[in-house]
Order: C-alpha cells, then structure tokens, then sequence
C-alpha cells in the first residue's frame, strides 16, 4: 500500500505532528463534502471553507483534488484490506481468521456513508483519466490481496484456475453490494439478510474449492 502511495506521490514528508493533523482534517473534511455532493460537485473552495485550512495550505499538502481522492480512497483500502491482520494470519495457518478476512468482501457495517465511496470513484473515473488509473490500481491491490488470502486458504497449482474464478466471483459480488447497501439504505429497507445470503454463497463457495476436485466449476 505504500508502495501504491509514493506511486502517486502522497507519502508526506512530514509523518507526524500538526502537518499530519492537518492533512487528516483534510482528508476527513473532503470525504464527508465528496461523499455529499459528489467529486464532481466538490470544489477545493469548498473544502477549504469546511475544514477551516486555506485553499494555498490545501494545495501545499495535495498538489490536485485528485491526489486528494487517492489520498482518502488509499485510506479507506487500507483499513479494509487490513493486510497486517492477513498476513499474521496466512504465517500462522490461522484458517478461521483468513476465512473472516475473505467474508469481510461481503459482509455490511452500519458505514452507510463509507459505502457511498466506491460508486462515486467509479462516476469519476468515467470522465477523469486520473481517477480512471486510481479505480485501477485499487483493483488490482483488492485482487492481490483475495488471492493471497485465497491461496493460503486453498494452495496448490492445480487450484490456481478455481481461486482466480472465486476471486473474480466475491469481487462482483462485493462491488454489488455495496451499491446495493446504498440504494436499499435510501429506501429505508433492511440489507442485512442479502448481507448473510452473500456470506453462505462465498463460504460454500471456499468449502467447495478447499475441499472438492481441482477445477470444479463455481456453484450457482
């Protein structure tokens, strides 16, 4: 992940104290107004009235409202993916704990806002190259991850096929999800039971693939 960061040139110089503060404020301001009224519709003006930093300070610590999404959306990844926790886990052969860490892509959090992250990413990218790269390089660290996950889960060569498939499959259906949480939370209706129907998909899907013969198809 922080190889990610210095790829786009958001690792700060200074790690600690009021400069890290402060870009934490920013960071947080810029979410909440991003989530609101969309990247499109949220102006670093805007921000700096928010936040209380003025619009130079902002610009001294993201050269671009686009290093401020990737900031902010590297985050979020971050705490998700918690990567530290997996990698104990796959040194320990903890099985259960790598287990929770795959659910974790279909399970719901009362987060309601933090869902409205991911869709907004991808309006952007549609229209902003650069966004479009960040939409990318999210993906592709998301899939790095579930495939580790997936291998210690269900090593061997002659499973590699069935983990990519799996893969692909609880990425889909994390990605529906959460656009799925957003739109049923506006309507007032529970999410909750599509939430456990999704876990008993993917936790028959890993018993299949640890379990069954080498390139068995996925299960409806």
């Amino acid at each position: 992940m922080s190889t990610m960061l210095d790829c786009w040139g958001l690792l700060p110089t200074v790690p600690a104290g009021r400069a890290a503060e402060r870009r934490q404020l920013i960071l947080d301001t810029s979410r909440r107004l991003f989530i609101q009224n969309g990247f499109h519709g949220t102006g670093v003006a805007q921000i700096a009235v928010a936040s209380g930093i003025k619009v130079g300070q902002i610009y001294r610590d993201f050269s671009s409202k686009e290093d401020i999404i990737a900031a902010i959306a590297f985050r979020d990844l971050s705490q998700f993916l918690d990567e530290a926790t997996l990698q104990r886990a796959i040194d320990s052969g903890d099985m259960t704990a790598i287990r929770e860490w795959i659910l974790a892509f279909v399970s719901c959090d009362d987060d309601i806002e933090g869902y409205r992250l991911m869709p907004e990413i991808m309006a952007e990218s549609s229209r902003n190259p650069r966004v479009a790269r960040l939409q990318e390089d999210i993906s592709a660290s998301v899939k790095s991850a579930l495939t580790a996950a997936l291998e210690a889960w269900a090593p061997g060569k002659d499973r590699e096929t069935a983990r990519s498939e799996l893969a692909d499959l609880i990425l889909a259906l994390g990605g529906g999800l959460c656009q799925t949480i957003v739109m049923e939370a506006q309507r007032g209706r529970d999410y909750q039971p599509l939430c456990e129907r999704l876990q008993g998909i993917v936790s028959r899907e890993l018993e299949l693939i640890r379990g069954g013969e080498s390139g068995q198809p996925l299960s409806a």
